[in-house]
């Protein structure tokens, strides 16, 4: 309405307002210099190219005004064509049961249309996702190995990346309760899309974006998650049973209880992850990231932790029996009532950690670090030091004080915390570095007991 007054006004100033100014105002804009006498005799000139500049001014501003129009009706040409294809393409969706091809075409239509006009992406997400859900919702049994034509097109279409840069932000992608066993979802775009219940056994979801989206209850066995991007996904008493999460990033996403058993984790992030529970056994972690994950209870039990970063890893009370460790680093970690029966520590790094109650009974722990960083270097053996302090005394009570030594309190600013950890011989610690711990009151008044009536031992 503004619009159309506003060129009614200046229409009204051109044809009312023009031949005034042609006459009148060059008198008044140059008066000074017009002698009305001496027109005809001179001044003519001045006025008459006043005239003719003011005729040009009207004319540029007339065809200003008419570039206006033109452009507002090329909008408003443009509107109506989108509209007319807009409905076309749902006349398309809209085809007979026996008309694939026609539906395929009608989605095919609605892309273009969000290509050619990107402000109409919301709405064509709004009718793809309501015609997915009518698709799937009409089959009377699920029985499918993989969505129909059709409904894979609309799928594709819908969580193009490019295609849902343009759709506003609270439109939220719901596919919640579909059964889209076997989908190919391939690089799609899922961040923060409702996925709730919705069946997704064998889904082809390598490298898709699933960043804050709703999986409860979703069904994700034998599906390919490689290299996609979970972060903060939670996933807590999910069967995930032979999923392939290699590559994936799981990032401070929640995994408690999770079924992981023939689940690929080959370089996956799992860095502050919530692992709690969650069974990993005689699973091969080649690669994948783990510090600062939660594994508390969890069953590591004959898995590759070999030249692992765990810092700052919470293990309590997990099963690692019969892993392989070697060379891991555990400073900062937690594995107060860890199971680390016949495990191969060889080198490890337990600067800083909490061991409390771990039980290390067929370990190897040779090489393996307990102590303050500034000994590093020193790797003497817990065997060696026994002698001197006790005086050489018998191989037996060497033993035994190695045993006091190693199974006591042992901690320091920067040593391993090893209280009630078991031992099983004195040849698992041979060339174990603990210097730079402190000996605490009671174990220390034991030991030297020891030492001065070895007899009574």
């Amino acid at each position: 309405m503004g619009f159309w007054l506003a060129g009614f006004l200046l229409a009204i100033l051109l044809v009312v307002g023009m031949p005034w100014a042609v006459v009148k105002a060059p008198y008044l804009i140059d008066g000074d210099y017009i002698d009305k006498a001496k027109v005809r005799e001179g001044s003519a000139a001045l006025v008459t190219g006043l005239r003719t500049a003011l005729v040009a001014c009207f004319a540029a501003l007339g065809a200003g005004i008419a570039l206006l129009f033109t452009a507002r009706t090329y909008r408003l040409n443009r509107r109506g064509q989108v509209t007319e294809r807009f409905t076309k393409a749902l006349e398309r969706l809209g085809a007979d049961d026996d008309k694939m091809y026609v539906r395929i075409g009608g989605v095919l239509a609605l892309e273009q249309i969000v290509q050619d006009a990107p402000e109409q992406a919301t709405h064509a997400a709004q009718v793809l996702a309501q015609f997915i859900r009518m698709r799937v919702m009409a089959e009377p049994t699920p029985k499918r190995v993989r969505p129909a034509a059709d409904v894979q097109m609309a799928l594709t279409a819908l969580t193009r990346p490019g295609s849902r840069t343009h759709v506003r932000k609270d439109e939220r992608l719901d596919l919640s309760d579909l059964h889209l066993v076997g989908v190919n979802l391939f690089s799609s775009d899922l961040t923060e899309a409702n996925l709730a219940r919705a069946d997704l056994k064998a889904a082809d979801l390598r490298s898709a974006g699933l960043s804050g989206a709703d999986l409860a209850n979703v069904n994700l066995m034998g599906a390919d998650l490689s290299g996609a991007d979970l972060t903060r996904a939670d996933l807590s008493g999910k069967d995930l049973t032979t999923t392939n999460l290699t590559g994936a990033t799981l990032k401070h996403a929640n995994l408690t209880g999770a079924d992981l058993t023939g689940t690929n984790l080959d370089d996956t992030d799992l860095r502050a992850t919530l692992l709690i529970g969650a069974d990993l056994t005689s699973k091969n972690l080649t690669g994948t990231k783990l510090r600062g994950a939660n594994l508390q209870a969890t069953d590591l039990s004959g898995g590759d932790l070999a030249g692992k970063d765990l810092r700052s890893t919470s293990l309590a009370n997990a099963n690692l029996e019969g892993a392989n460790i070697e060379g891991a680093d555990f400073r900062y970690a937690n594995l107060e009532g860890a199971n680390l029966r016949n495990a191969n520590l060889e080198g490890v790094d337990f600067r800083y950690a909490n061991l409390a109650g771990a039980n290390l009974e067929g370990a190897s722990l040779q090489y393996a670090f307990l102590g303050h960083p500034f000994w590093s270097s020193a790797l003497n053996s817990v065997s060696d030091t026994a002698r001197d302090f006790l005086g050489h005394k018998s191989a037996r009570v060497v033993t035994r004080f190695a045993y006091k030594l190693v199974n006591g309190f042992l901690t320091g600013s920067a040593g391993a915390v090893l209280t009630g950890t078991k031992i099983e011989s004195a040849e698992q610690i041979s060339v174990t570095s603990w210097h730079g711990a402190r000996l605490e009151a009671g174990l220390l008044d034991e030991l030297l007991d020891l030492r001065s009536h070895p007899e009574q031992h």
